[in-house]
C-alpha cells in the first residue's frame, strides 16, 4: 500500500527531520513536509506542539527550502510535497515560494486553509511550474464539489476521513470507511486517493484499502513516537524511536 508520512519540519530539529526523511524514504510513495506554522487550524494537539517547538527552535521557510536543498544534494529523490497554510505562502510571496518549490525540487503543495479556486494566481502560476496543488475531501464536501475537486486532481487526492483536526486515532468508523467507498466509486480507477486524519496503525491502513483507498497519510502517529523524548530535552540520539518509525511506516508499506 502506499504509504505517505507527514513530517513537522523542524521538531525536533531540521537534522534530525533530515534523519527522519532518510528513514522514512525506502517505504514511502511521497514524503509530506509541513512547514511550522503557529496557528494551524487543520491540526490537532500532537501536530499543534510540534509546530511550536518546532518555530520556538527558530525554523523557518527558508531554513525548509534549505533542507532540501540538502537532502535533494544528499541523492533523496522522493517526491516531496509541502504542507503550509496560506499566510505562509502568501507572505513569502506566491510566485517567489512556488519557483523556490520548483528549483528546490518539492512537487506538489497542499494548503488547508485555501479552498479550491479561492486563489486563482497561485493556481496558475503552479500549473505553470510544474508544482501540484492537492486537494482535500471532507465527508460533508457535496458531490457537485468533490466531483470538481477530483477532476482537478493533482498528483493524488487527499480524503479527510474524519470531522475535525488531525489526531492519532485508536479505531476507523464505519461513516469513514462509507465515505472512501464512496468517494472510491465516485472517482473511478483512474484517480489516486490517499486517506488521512486519525491513522495510527497497519490494521487501520487496511481497512482503509479494503474500501478502496490507494494509499494512507500518517502524521500524529510518528511523531508522538519521539515527542516524549523531545519534551525532556533530547533531540538527538533518537535510532530507537526512528527504529520505531520505520518499523510503522514498513508494516503498512507491506499491506
Amino acid at each position: 500500500m502506499n504509504f505517505v508520512p507527514y513530517l513537522c519540519c523542524g521538531d525536533p530539529s531540521l537534522s534530525m527531520t533530515k534523519s527522519f526523511v532518510k528513514a522514512m524514504e525506502p517505504y514511502s510513495a511521497v514524503i509530506e513536509l509541513g512547514i511550522p506554522f503557529s496557528d494551524p487550524i487543520a491540526d490537532g494537539k500532537t501536530i499543534q506542539e510540534a509546530s511550536i517547538r518546532s518555530l520556538n527552535n527558530g525554523t523557518n521557510t527558508d531554513m525548509v527550502f534549505g533542507m532540501v536543498r540538502e537532502l535533494r544534494s544528499e541523492g533523496i529523490l522522493i517526491p516531496f510535497v509541502f504542507m503550509a497554510y496560506y499566510n505562509t505562502v502568501y507572505s513569502y510571496g506566491r510566485g517567489r515560494f512556488i519557483k523556490k518549490m520548483k528549483d528546490f525540487g518539492v512537487q506538489g503543495l497542499i494548503i488547508p486553509d485555501l479552498p479550491f479556486g479561492e486563489d486563482r494566481e497561485i493556481e496558475v502560476v503552479a500549473k505553470a511550474g510544474g508544482i501540484s496543488i492537492i486537494k482535500l475531501i471532507a465527508p460533508n464536501t457535496v458531490p457537485e464539489r468533490a466531483g470538481e475537486l477530483i477532476e482537478n486532481e493533482g498528483m493524488y487526492t487527499y480524503l479527510v476521513s474524519a470531522y475535525g483536526t488531525t489526531g492519532a486515532r485508536s479505531d476507523v468508523s464505519e461513516e469513514s470507511l462509507e465515505f472512501v467507498r464512496r468517494m472510491r466509486k465516485f472517482a473511478g480507477n483512474g484517480k489516486t486517493l490517499y486517506v488521512g486524519f486519525g491513522i495510527s496503525n497497519a490494521g487501520q491502513a487496511r481497512r482503509f484499502a479494503g474500501a478502496g483507498a490507494d494509499g494512507v497519510i500518517v502524521g500524529s502517529a510518528l511523531i508522538e513516537i519521539y515527542s516524549g523524548r523531545t519534551l525532556k530535552g533530547s533531540s538527538e540520539g533518537l535510532k530507537p524511536e526512528i527504529d520505531r518509525m520505520e518499523s510503522l511506516a514498513r508494516s503498512i508499506h507491506n499491506i
